[in-house]
């Protein structure tokens, strides 16, 4: 699994469009909950990796990734499956859903939450790895915002970072 930190931009710009590739049917509702495991797997995989190379005094509390990570991909998985690749509500049918909308919509949005923490975790464990000392805000707003809004172009300048940090010489002292 090792291997993913190291690909290059365009293998994982690749693989993460390859959902769409896929017609909307019941194979094609499978092949997107595998990928979206896959995914929240790899995504794992990077947070516990950006964890073991933070320096001492950091903030980052990997439990919380974790628990954030694994309700949203729970509730992704639970809504595929039940309304079969997802809902659209809006004003003219909000009623169709009955009382069931007061508790969809909540975790609707705790979930959109918790992908922003997991975003947040990623970038700002970049940055205090690459900086090696606790960062602000400021020091990783790009990184951010590359992985929230210009998802998955923004994967072009992340990858070769975490390619930077996982292909170093262990002698060397920039990154430890």
């Amino acid at each position: 699994m090792k291997k993913i930190l190291t690909l290059t931009s365009w293998q994982i710009f690749i693989l993460l469009l390859l959902p769409f590739v896929f017609p909307d049917s019941y194979l094609g509702l499978l092949l997107t909950i595998i990928y979206e495991g896959l995914f929240t797997y790899c995504v794992y995989f990077l947070g516990h990796s950006l964890y073991e190379k933070l320096p001492a005094g950091h903030d980052l509390k990997i439990k919380r990734l974790d628990f954030h990570l694994f309700f949203a991909w729970v509730y992704i998985t639970i809504v595929l499956i039940l309304f079969k690749g997802g809902y659209n509500i809006n004003q003219d049918n909000y009623k169709d859903f009955g009382l069931s909308i007061y508790l969809i919509v909540p975790l609707h949005i705790f979930t959109l939450y918790c992908i922003f923490y997991v975003i947040w975790f990623i970038a700002k464990s970049i940055a205090t790895i690459q900086k090696n000392n606790v960062v602000g805000f400021g020091d990783y707003i790009g990184n951010f915002f590359l992985l929230l809004w210009f998802f998955p172009i923004g994967v072009w300048w992340i990858q070769p970072k975490v390619r930077e940090i996982f292909s170093f010489n262990t002698e060397d002292s920039s990154y430890v």
